[in-house]
């Protein structure tokens, strides 16, 4: 059995024009992908099929109407109910969401200044230690005081 050696060769143009060069098939295949070029101050068709679907959009939502759209025959033969009752269905874990976002907002503010002003009352309360200590030093006698001794100081 022989076994058919695979090319992986870039085959030659159509046109006649020989051999790919590596580069120029990068940029071929790069000119393949992009867009074709649209003169100065034309809109694209990419571009004005966008502006018309946010026109439209734009136009549906300004023209929304709450009294028609729960009009009871309206509602259930014509109008789009699934994003009414997703919304209906999922009301209660955005709210606890929400409600779970604001106070871990307003816990995390309240740690924080609890940490300040517990870290400001450290300090109050070791500057007047130091003004105490610093009074008590300026009492003592020259020559400091002297230890008081209970009993004898060696064995009888």
């Amino acid at each position: 059995q022989k076994r058919e050696r695979l090319d992986f060769r870039v085959p030659p143009l159509a046109s006649g024009g020989g051999d790919i060069k590596p580069g120029m098939a990068l940029r071929l295949a790069a000119r393949r992908f992009c867009s074709k070029p649209v003169p100065l101050g034309l809109d694209s068709p990419q571009a004005a099929s966008m502006k018309a679907a946010v026109k439209n959009f734009m136009g549906e939502v300004s023209s929304f109407s709450p009294g028609k759209y729960f009009e009871e025959k309206y509602f259930w033969e014509k109008a789009n109910v699934g994003p009414f009752f997703l919304l209906l269905f999922f009301t209660p874990s955005i709210y606890r969401s929400c409600k779970d976002f604001y106070w871990t907002q307003q816990l995390r503010k309240l740690n924080t200044e609890e940490i300040i002003s517990d870290r400001y009352e450290w300090l109050r309360l070791n500057m007047i230690q130091d003004e105490v200590e610093e009074a008590l030093l300026k009492q003592a006698p020259a020559g400091g005081v002297t230890p008081l001794e209970l009993g004898p100081s060696s064995p009888p």
